[in-house]
């Protein structure tokens, strides 16, 4: 029959396999938590303390489970994840967009072909209005005539308002004009723009499509 000493050293050998057997929140936990005073107390549940000041939990091994992070941490962290979460969307936009310009525009060609017909259509209604200034110089120029015969300026009243709507139209032309000569302006800003943007995207796809050495 085994000794007492020996059956004592069985049991507690026993004893422990159980508990190593044991899940981990079978098992007591370990909190450290800051205190008011910058120091640190241990306890076995999160106390106040942990959750004004912050501090951890520790597993039985003595490895950190989690950190108890203070409110002012929390939305330090929930910040920090807002923002890498916009990174990611943002980055995410950029490289959609990146996709749909070189789809459109594949190549320079297919984007100077693009500013040439934007231009031509812009080109179009400026050369329209000069068209109809010409018309209106005419028309101008025969009230002037016209005028010629009342030397006091005492004109009839279909004279005169011939006059005026022929400064009116003339003016609403000029107008139209220098507007559309700003939009050349920003269509040729715009096309510089995206030659700009195109330019590393052509460059990179060009290698990716490259014939290996």
């Amino acid at each position: 029959m085994p000794s007492r000493a020996v059956r004592s050293r069985a049991f507690w050998a026993v004893c422990a396999a159980l508990c190593a057997c044991l899940p981990a929140t079978a098992r007591a936990a370990v909190f450290l938590c800051h205190d008011g005073h910058g120091g640190t107390v241990t306890t076995d549940h999160p106390s106040a303390d942990c959750l004004r000041y912050g501090g951890k939990e520790l597993n039985p091994d003595g490895s950190v489970r989690r950190l108890i992070l203070t409110q002012q941490q929390q939305e330090q962290q929930e910040q920090a994840r807002q923002r890498e979460q916009e990174r990611r969307d943002s980055q995410l936009r950029e490289q959609r967009e990146q996709r749909a310009l070189l789809a459109r525009y594949p190549d320079a060609a297919t984007l100077q072909g693009a500013r040439a017909a934007d231009l031509h259509s812009v080109q179009a209604l400026i050369d329209t209005a000069r068209q109809r200034i010409q018309v209106l110089d005419r028309e101008r120029h025969q009230n002037a005539l016209d005028a010629q015969f009342y030397p006091d300026g005492n004109y009839p009243s279909d004279l005169r308002a011939r006059m005026q709507i022929n400064q009116v139209q003339r003016e609403q032309e000029q107008r139209m004009i220098h507007a559309q000569q700003r939009e050349l302006q920003r269509v040729n800003q715009r096309y510089d723009e995206l030659r700009a943007r195109l330019q590393p995207l052509w460059a990179r796809q060009a290698a990716a499509s490259a014939p290996a050495r």
